[in-house]
């Protein structure tokens, strides 16, 4: 049979083995916690780059466009009237100054 100084000595055992047990779960749950955080956060970086991929995307297919254009007689002087305001030969401005 056990004498009684080893079943104390087995329940402190027991204690500590709980303790350190219990601690551990602690701090693997704050640590899941935080990498749930973390996980969220870059999920939300992750669409707002990708909603920005996609703006870019748009703007090199129109930039794409005017490149395929680049010859196109009537297209460069549409860019010249409507972006450097720009006339032809004869031709006059009038502007509108009623704004």
């Amino acid at each position: 049979m056990r004498t009684k100084k080893a079943k104390k000595r087995g329940k402190k055992n027991n204690l500590l083995l709980t303790l350190v047990l219990v601690v551990l779960l602690a701090a693997v749950g704050i640590e899941l916690v935080q990498i749930y955080g973390k996980i969220s956060t870059a999920k939300a970086q992750e669409s707002q780059i990708s909603a920005q991929v996609q703006q870019q995307q748009q703007a090199n297919d129109a930039l794409q466009s005017d490149l395929d254009k680049a010859d196109d007689p009537d297209f460069i002087q549409e860019l010249a009237r409507n972006q450097l305001g720009l006339a032809q030969d004869g031709e006059r401005i009038f502007y509108d100054v009623s704004n």
